[in-house]
């Protein structure tokens, strides 16, 4: 199967997109992928460490057209966008597409809403905007093979989420299937994102969204500006696919029509998604055992999960800042076999005491594998299995599929108990909490400023 047309094909996807076309099932969790965002964004300006950087280095001063979401202010398009994008992906709380291995939300939805308080556009388009990057962004992460893509060294969220960015900011901004292929044009020379992160548990993953944000809104402005950016950007020669994968997987593109925000994930866990299934199962088992008793743990997970949280093991086991309890199994079943919870207040309470011995002696006992059984499901299902061996007794679970995935989703109820968790946490009172849900759940009938609106009290409230 060929690529030949790949930035046409997205091009045209994009243009023809609609909220009237958008089925009501896809409507809904569009929605509720809006109110996780929100939530997210607003926890993390009360408990990620790099928010006042980001704030301070991303803001810049003044007024603009568009809200942070955090502190209500009004900043240019581009600028809220790269703040709002990386403040949703700074607890690494939001959603999460398995096959493609990436964070569709946190780069999109800040591109459609700043474009959108720009230009005076309508509830609706936003969420078709919303729709469009999702699918852009979800086909490229398919296309560029996720394991070849991390391998050489590319954050999917950041690279892929350009061009979903753009998608989302476009489709906003109204562009013609020819406007986007400049646009995306002008993105191929923008995508970028190292994994580098992750020898020092940097804040640059948190950073990558935003970027991707910020480049979406300034790709679709150049674009509808008259901007000619390049043809082919993702099947060209010098194009994404030969720049980013060595295993390019041109089948992807076939899935444009899927509706990739129907195949995302929402995560109730604060930390990298290939350990989630795992946790389901380890603080189940930690609800019911005493963990001093504790002799053994196995971690079994797809063969990416353990390079990203268990590789090397002995660093794995000495977290020493938050990033690294994202990306560390042993902390993760350490603290829901000691805690029997795995949630925000367990991760951000358990900071204080990473060099807790009882917490040490768990993270020592903790092995990560992948065996064929996990390794055989993936990317299609992302299991895990755990092996629990304490003085008298064994414990062990296999989890197929981890909550908040398509097939256990959490619906209304579970992303607004997440959303209500988050933002009370970060200060913001009842009344606006409920009238956030209430904005989210009937969008579509509303307008972008009553969203900001409410957003820009709160924060002129809180700070």
């Amino acid at each position: 199967m060929s690529t030949t047309d790949a930035t046409a094909r997205l091009a045209a996807h994009c243009a023809e997109t609609r909220f009237a076309d958008l089925p009501a099932d896809v409507r809904e969790k569009l929605k509720r992928h809006l109110l996780d965002f929100l939530g997210v964004a607003l926890g993390a300006r009360e408990h990620a460490a790099s928010t006042p950087a980001i704030l301070e280095g991303l803001g810049g001063r003044g007024g603009g057209a568009a809200t942070t979401i955090v502190t209500g202010d009004r900043r240019s398009p581009e600028r809220a966008a790269a703040v709002n994008g990386a403040l949703a992906h700074s607890l690494d709380f939001d959603d999460t597409h398995r096959e493609s291995s990436l964070h569709p939300g946190a780069p999109v939805i800040p591109a459609a809403l700043a474009v959108a308080e720009r230009d005076g556009a309508t509830a609706e388009r936003v969420l078709a905007g919303m729709s469009a990057g999702f699918d852009v962004a979800c086909v490229l992460g398919r296309a560029v093979d996720p394991d070849a893509h991390y391998d050489r060294g590319f954050h999917g969220t950041a690279t892929c989420g350009t061009f979903g960015a753009i998608a989302a900011a476009g489709v906003v901004a109204g562009l013609s299937a020819d406007e986007f292929e400049s646009a995306f044009g002008v993105g191929g020379s923008q995508a970028a994102g190292s994994l580098q992160f992750l020898s020092n548990g940097a804040w640059n993953k948190r950073l990558h969204p935003g970027m991707a944000a910020r480049r979406g809104v300034t790709a679709a402005s150049l674009a509808a500006a008259g901007f000619r950016g390049a043809d082919a950007a993702v099947e060209g020669e010098y194009g994404f696919l030969t720049g980013y994968t060595d295993a390019p997987e041109p089948a992807a593109f076939d899935r444009l029509g899927d509706h990739a925000v129907m195949e995302t994930a929402l995560k109730p866990y604060p930390c990298c998604r290939y350990v989630h299934a795992a946790l389901d199962a380890l603080t189940e088992i930690g609800a019911g055992v005493d963990s001093s008793a504790v002799e053994s743990v196995v971690v079994d997970l797809p063969e990416p999960g353990v390079r990203l949280t268990g590789d090397p093991v002995e660093r794995k086991r000495r977290p020493s800042n938050f990033v690294d309890c994202q990306f560390s199994a042993p902390f993760g079943a350490a603290l829901a076999l000691s805690t029997g919870e795995a949630g925000l207040e367990a991760f951000l309470d358990a900071q204080s005491r990473l060099d807790d011995p009882d917490l040490r002696n768990l993270m020592d006992a903790t092995e990560v594998v992948s065996t064929d059984e996990v390794q055989s499901l993936f990317p299609e299902r992302w299991a895990a299995g755990v092996v629990v061996e304490t003085k008298d007794e064994t414990h062990e679970r296999f989890v197929e599929t981890a909550l908040g995935e398509p097939e256990k989703p959490l619906g209304w109820d579970g992303v607004t108990e997440k959303f209500e968790a988050l933002a009370r946490s970060a200060g913001v009172g009842g009344d606006t909490r409920r009238e956030l849900v209430e904005i989210a759940r009937d969008f579509e009938s509303r307008t972008v400023a009553d969203l900001t609106d409410a957003l820009r009290e709160r924060g002129s409230r809180s700070l």
